[in-house]
């Protein structure tokens, strides 16, 4: 029995390469094709519309084209990647119809890495109709595990811990200095980000930018100082980096529905009722 195979593979590599770093920091970087970059060496944060990810040895990043991108590492990596552009049957976008998400955790490291030395020896040789099809049918093989490796629970979402507890450093910067002045620029150097892009990324996870966070933290601390101090309202405000208590006062009201002094009127009200027989 034999069987007629026609593929309906296309696939343009147009290079392989491993990068080797200290630290490797890139900004609103832009592309035309797609980066396949598996990480065999390191930690990267990485970010683009579709998000915010963390990615580590073993994992792979697939880079969109016409999309900017960030890339973030402060400690010495290696990553092994090639661009590519690939498509299916008549031409429709490989990665459009079997969409793969961004950070994908390869099932298995040596078959993966072996098989990119093999890929890379080939593109470093000279050019000819052979090494064309070894090159691409390689290509295809560590496209196929990485497909292979989503079925495996390799996809890694941007709601991961590793991404959510990204910026607890700049949190608790916030929290000890609650009585300075902070700026944007101060927190993403915390980061060695660029502080437009730090201030879209910290509002993908919380909902809040940095400094509506720092705001909410002031005046969560100025709540329980109200309930547990009698501070008057000029040092609460101080404490919790407020201009003065009149600037305190309008703020907590816009988001308490109550002033300070009759907010502590109320807890005090509340606690003496409590403590009444």
């Amino acid at each position: 029995m034999s069987s007629i195979i026609q593929s309906q593979f296309g696939v343009n590599v147009l290079d392989v390469i491993k990068i080797q770093y200290k630290t490797r920091i890139i900004f609103d970087y832009v592309q035309s094709c797609y980066t396949v970059s598996y990480i065999q060496k390191g930690e990267m944060l990485t970010t683009s519309s579709e998000g915010e990810y963390v990615a580590s040895a073993g994992d792979v990043m697939i880079h969109r084209p016409n999309e900017p991108f960030n890339v973030i590492s402060k400690r010495d990596g290696v990553h092994y990647l090639f661009n590519i552009n690939a498509t299916v049957g008549a031409g429709d976008d490989f990665f459009k119809l079997f969409p793969l998400g961004k950070v994908i955790r390869v099932r298995d490291r040596d078959v993966y890495e072996r098989k990119f030395d093999e890929l890379r020896s080939l593109w470093l040789q000279e050019e000819d109709e052979l090494r064309n099809v070894q090159v691409g049918s390689l290509v295809f093989y560590l496209l196929y595990e990485i497909v292979e490796s989503t079925k495996h629970g390799g996809r890694r979402a941007s709601s991961d811990p590793a991404v959510t507890d990204r910026f607890n450093e700049a949190l608790q910067f916030m929290e000890d200095r609650l009585d300075q002045e902070i700026t944007r620029e101060e927190l993403a150097k915390l980061y060695h980000m660029n502080p437009v892009y730090f201030s879209r990324a910290f509002q993908k996870i919380y909902k809040l930018t940095p400094m509506q966070m720092l705001r909410k933290l002031r005046l969560q601390h100025a709540k329980q100082l109200l309930e547990s101090t009698d501070y008057t309202m000029e040092h609460i405000s101080g404490r919790c980096g407020f201009y003065d208590a009149s600037h305190f006062s309008k703020a907590f009201q816009t988001v308490y529905g109550k002033g300070p002094s009759e907010y502590r009127k109320s807890i005090k009200f509340t606690k003496t009722s409590i403590a009444s027989p």
